[in-house]
């Protein structure tokens, strides 16, 4: 019965949604149809003379479509690949996709694969196949609803590297009452496994089917202009396994009001509330979050639990707007149900300034601080019948790990003319990481690591040349091992043929020298960008990779070839009709940039600019192409406009990518970051997990007769140990130019998880939190190398 209640409510606006009426005043206007939208086609070949990681060839087709008549309008985004097509495993997910979007006045579809979020504690960015709607109707109520398949049914293979899951359906709502002093909504979601979509259950890899359900009540008020308070309250109740026999319900909150239990039915509850407050050109708020140990949503990919967060924050801006400061100072504990061996509390820090001292000069500083503090908890019979007399536990009573990172970056225009154009910039990081105990930092329980990197680029603004030259550095102490890091990168950029060819050429090569010996790589890139009539793109590009060491005998130096085709066209039907205008020449330059001509003939030179290379990986992140194929087209639409307004319409296209490519220099450093957390955490753990994988190796071959518990549980820890020596291996030689450079597998790693990152950053995520996500899945992809 309950189940019935359920769906009810969460389907009961789905039928209001199909009857609406037509907008009469719209016809006999002038262009009712408009059809607009890109394809873009990618072919990439990949060559290495050793294992291949990756298929030797592979395509990729996207684009968009928006159909518009009138007031309706119909956006169909696509994407179609055979990546994953000759994998020798399964996953629980399509490679390819094809979503619908449309809208008619206040009333949006989604169609197909898609994705919808409501709140972080329900439904937070988890793709299925099937439909949803936005109502946002002219008023106070707003309506979201969601039906479709989350995962499909994946039997289990001898493969290790296969995901197992049950066919998951989901369903969701989400409404909303908003004024202008305050705001209330209510969220359900609900997901359930099909028990029988799969033969067997794959209880091995902790695979079980599931049921959950979700309900969540949010509100924000606005007390006066300045201040306002917002909180969210969620209740989730799951079921971790319907083979389970019915249990007493009822003792679950919200959930558990509307939810069959069983006996491994499990609840829990999530709380964040917060105040902010601005005055003047100045922002200050805080925040609490509490989250239970164990809750989890199936409405979404990754979760943290058990922590109790404090945080304060807030944001001036001084000196005329010259400088801009926030900082952000927060208290975190987990254990809260004082149920782990472990707990640990920490203290975070964080402050972060940008000064434009002038037109020319930028500094850029941040300054973090993290302070961990872990309290064993020790079992008095543990001390009672220890006889190892050289065992001191007391060294592990009082454990604080310290945290600390500091930026610096500057940039400066050295000249800005219409013949030449200069720019250096100087970046530096340095991370300190160290492990106290009782009060002292013991030798070998200290790391530190400095990047530093400069650049100097000119520009020939007339003959359309940059060069630029930079170095990269980076010095690195993990424990007791010193490892150094140092070379030159080389780069060049020429259009050519009225600036419809856009060339670039560069080159980088560096040398890591540690204990273990010396590695070196180099680095050569070629690509190439043609528009042709003004709509199509073709472009080229080259990479060549070469990593050769001399601390492994007879080792074979790793050569890799990585060549990308791609098509890009954007169309407009039908074509506008411009007025005639004169033909008078305009010019402007952005950062580097030189631009001159008439309107029509600059667009393509902007529009080009978002072929280079360096703004490649930043088309992947969802939503970037169809923003800048909006932007483009409003370009277009001023191209009769006056100087002024053509220009600001070129720049808006210019600023918007340069504000994403500084967003991926924040993923490369978070990734970095990652990187070097989880090897520091795998140095740490290492001893622990050969400890365990060889006793209990000791104890199965010294046994006379072999016990299958025994026996599985050594596969099991042979796996993770293989998997954590190979991790350690890897991440051991891994340099910040890794990530820069795209080297495998950072590339295809930066593909599968940069929307997601920036996803994060756009729903105010913190720097910690998206960092231990990328540190997880570093960890899950070396894990899946090494099986």
């Amino acid at each position: 019965m309950k189940q019935h209640l359920l769906y009810i409510l969460l389907f009961i606006v789905a039928g209001n949604a199909m009857a609406q009426s037509v907008d009469l005043e719209q016809f006999g206007k002038e262009n009712p149809l408009k059809v607009t939208g890109n394809i873009a086609a990618n072919s990439v070949y990949y060559n290495s003379n050793q294992n291949n990681a990756r298929e030797p060839f592979t395509y990729f087709l996207q684009g968009t479509l928006n159909v518009q008549l009138y007031s309706f309008a119909m956006p169909i985004s696509y994407s179609f690949t055979n990546q994953g097509k000759n994998l020798d495993y399964q996953l629980p997910f399509n490679f390819n996709r094809l979503s619908l979007h449309p809208k008619y006045k206040w009333v949006t579809a989604h169609i197909g694969d898609v994705n919808m979020t409501f709140s972080p504690y329900t439904l937070s960015g988890h793709q299925f196949t099937g439909g949803g709607v936005d109502l946002t109707p002219e008023g106070k109520f707003k309506v979201s609803a969601m039906a479709g398949q989350l995962l499909k049914a994946t039997e289990d293979t001898e493969d290790s590297r296969t995901v197992p899951a049950f066919k998951r359906m989901g369903y969701g709502l989400k409404t909303e009452y908003e004024t202008e002093k305050y705001k209330v909504g209510v969220i359900g979601f609900y997901a359930k496994d099909a028990i029988t979509s799969i033969d067997s259950v794959p209880e091995q890899k902790n695979v079980l089917p599931k049921e959950n359900l979700v309900l969540s009540i949010e509100g924000a008020y606005k007390i006066n202009n300045n201040f306002d308070v917002f909180a969210e309250y969620a209740s989730s109740a799951i079921t971790q396994d319907l083979r389970a026999q019915d249990g007493n319900g009822g003792k679950g909150g919200m959930a558990g009001l509307l939810f069959n239990s069983k006996i491994s039915t499990e609840y829990y509850t999530a709380l964040k509330a917060g105040v902010n407050y601005v005055f003047d050109q100045s922002s200050v708020g805080v925040a609490y979050e509490r989250i239970d140990p164990g809750y989890q949503t199936l409405g979404s990919y990754y979760f943290n639990n058990d922590f109790e967060n404090i945080t304060l924050n807030g944001a001036t801006t001084a000196l005329n707007n010259i400088l801009n400061v926030s900082f952000n100072v927060g208290y975190q504990r987990d254990d809260l149900n004082n149920k782990k061996d472990n707990a640990t509390s920490r203290m975070v820090g964080s402050i972060n300034a940008t000064a434009s001292v002038n037109e020319r000069l930028n500094i850029t500083g941040s300054y973090s601080n993290f302070r961990t503090y872990t309290n064993v908890k020790v079992n008095q019979f543990d001390n009672i019948n220890d006889d190892n007399l050289l065992d001191n536990n007391l060294d592990t009573l009082d454990y604080r790990q310290l945290s600390q990172s500091a930026m610096l970056g500057i940039n400066y225009v050295i000249s800005q003319k219409e013949t030449v154009q200069q720019n250096i910039n100087f970046n530096y990081n340095v991370n300190d990481v160290a492990n106290e105990q009782n009060g002292v930092v013991r030798i070998g329980d200290a790391s530190i690591f400095h990047n530093f990197n400069t650049a100097y680029t000119i520009g020939f603004p007339k003959h359309q040349v940059n060069i630029t030259g930079a170095v990269n550095a980076t010095l690195n102490t993990i424990g007791r091992e010193d490892a150094t890091t140092i070379g030159p990168t080389l780069s060049v950029n020429k259009q050519f043929f009225e600036n419809k060819l856009n060339t670039g050429l560069s080159s980088s090569f560096n040398t890591t020298s540690n204990t273990s010996g010396k590695t070196s790589m180099t680095n050569i890139r070629a690509n190439a960008n043609y528009r042709l009539l003004e709509r199509h793109n073709i472009n080229l590009s080259l990479i060549q990779l070469f990593r050769n060491n001399n601390y492994q005998e007879n080792a074979i130096g790793l050569s890799e070839f990585t060549a990308t085709l791609g098509y890009n066209y954007s169309f407009n039907l039908p074509p506008k009709f411009k007025k005639n205008k004169k033909d008078k020449i305009f010019n402007f330059t952005y950062r580097e940039y030189y631009f001159e001509g008439v309107h029509d003939s600059i667009s393509p030179q902007v529009v080009a600019v978002s072929q280079e290379d360096k703004f490649s990986a930043i088309l992947k992140i969802k939503g970037i192409k169809s923003n800048l194929t909006f932007l483009e087209e409003i370009i277009s639409q001023t191209e009769n406009d006056s100087d002024k307004k053509y220009k600001q319409a070129a720049i808006d296209y210019l600023k918007y990518l340069y504000k994403h490519k500084d967003f991926l220099d924040t993923y490369n450093d978070l990734a970095f970051q990652g990187l070097k957390k989880l090897y520091i955490e795998a140095v740490e753990m290492n001893d622990e997990v050969e400890k365990e994988y060889f006793a209990l190796q000791a104890k199965v071959n010294s046994a006379k007769t072999k016990d299958n518990k025994d026996l599985a549980e050594l596969e099991v820890k042979e796996r993770r140990y293989r998997a954590h020596t190979y991790m350690m291996e890897q991440l051991q030689t891994i340099h910040f130019d890794d990530i820069l450079n795209d080297n495998p597998p950072f590339k295809i790693f930066k593909d599968n998880h940069i929307s997601k990152v920036f996803a994060m950053l756009e729903d105010g995520k913190s720097r910690e939190e998206i960092q231990t996500y990328l540190e997880i899945q570093f960890a899950d992809m070396y894990h899946k190398k090494a099986l």
